[in-house]
């Protein structure tokens, strides 16, 4: 259930997830990610791509993302994993002219907070046309390859950016993403895509706003 309206004129800090959060997840940027993370696995133990994305999904639930289950079940070098799926067309990608506004004109110090890489968020944000927007990146090489929802990365990037959890708004595509952020005090927003994983750990009371249209809603504030 969502929480009552509050006013957000004291926030200091706007800490936006990336993919399908700061473009429409119906560019389907992040299926040619989860395509080649199947293919890696697929390549790296010799078996066949169904058997891989069975794989692939497993550690996605179980760890966060399919990465930290690489590392942690057969100590994969992240490096090699970032490189290979990360290696996709960002051409499809175009500037939301609305958004992009709405982002300038909002006050406060914003951030990314990835489970991509630093490499991979410039890229993305070069072809929205948000190059230079965010004063930080915490990417997945920040958490130390703790991937969101484990909340040792959240208290990290507060540690790292002196971040008021008081004071802060976090946006995120994946409902279950926001527990962390609302048990340190966050204000929490989720934008929910057609995506199945999205509505993860939406009903669980810790979302307070729940915005469809993330231009729409920043123009309001």
């Amino acid at each position: 259930m969502e929480k009552e309206m509050a006013h957000l004129g004291h926030i200091e800090h706007w800490i936006f997830d990336l993919d399908n959060t700061l473009y429409p997840a119906e560019n389907n940027l992040f299926s040619q990610v989860d395509s080649r993370m199947g293919k890696f696995i697929s390549h790296r133990f010799d078996v066949p791509l169904a058997a891989a994305k069975k794989l692939q999904k497993q550690y996605f639930r179980t760890y966060g993302t399919t990465l930290r289950g690489l590392m942690t079940e057969h100590a994969i070098p992240p490096q090699d994993f970032l490189t290979y799926v990360h290696d996709i067309d960002f051409d499809i990608l175009q500037e939301d002219n609305s958004l992009n506004a709405a982002l300038h004109g909002l006050k406060g110090e914003k951030i990314i907070y990835t489970n991509a890489s630093r490499d991979y968020a410039l890229k993305v944000l070069k072809k929205i046309g948000l190059e230079g927007v965010f004063k930080n990146i915490f990417d997945i090489h920040s958490a130390e390859f703790r991937p969101k929802p484990d909340p040792a990365g959240y208290h990290k990037m507060v540690r790292d950016f002196g971040i008021n959890p008081q004071k802060a708004v976090m946006v995120e595509d994946i409902a279950r993403n926001l527990v962390p952020a609302s048990d340190m005090g966050m204000k929490t927003v989720w934008v929910p895509t057609d995506q199945h994983w999205s509505a993860d750990g939406h009903s669980s009371g810790h979302i307070n706003y729940t915005v469809p249209n993330l231009a729409a809603w920043l123009m309001a504030k």
